[in-house]
């Protein structure tokens, strides 16, 4: 029995998020970083030991070349995201949610990263300097931001 993977569920929720936080993609995996944290999200149909294995080693990699450029770097949380009710409860190594609690995973808890560091961390996913994640969450997301973004443009704008 195959079940749909979650991509569009997540990348929907991912366009309600405000235009401040930074959002990248590669492949079938998203960078999402805000207020609340940093995350490496990777949709997974079934199977949850392989996708939450890439999830953390992505989160590594990731967290390896952010410090490369600057001497903050925010810790990032590995996620797999499934279109199951309830997620296994097998040990892995990722945080398993459901898509429909992806947002308040995201979103909710203390702000631990402020808007000048979500500004520094913007400025090297759009020059390119965090190696294969794309800008937005696929490739027809891409665009030429002419300007920053303001904290209070509309929601769904993350470029």
């Amino acid at each position: 029995m195959t079940h749909p993977t979650p991509l569009a569920g997540v990348d929907h929720i991912l366009a309600e998020l405000p235009s401040s936080w930074v959002i990248g993609w590669q492949d079938q995996c998203r960078l999402v970083i805000g207020p609340s944290g940093a995350f490496v999200l990777i949709a997974a149909p079934v199977e949850l030991d392989d996708a939450a294995d890439q999830a953390q080693a992505l989160a590594v990699r990731t967290r390896t070349i952010l410090a490369r450029h600057i001497s903050w770097i925010p810790f990032i949380d590995a996620a797999v995201v499934t279109a199951a009710d309830r997620p296994s409860e097998a040990a892995v190594s990722a945080i398993v949610v459901p898509v429909d609690l992806l947002g308040e995973l995201l979103t909710e808890g203390p702000p631990v990263i402020d808007q000048p560091a979500l500004q520094v961390l913007r400025g090297l996913l759009h020059s390119g300097e965090l190696e294969q994640w794309q800008v937005g969450f696929t490739p027809t997301d891409v665009k030429i931001d002419l300007c920053e973004p303001q904290p209070d443009a509309p929601r769904g704008a993350h470029l």
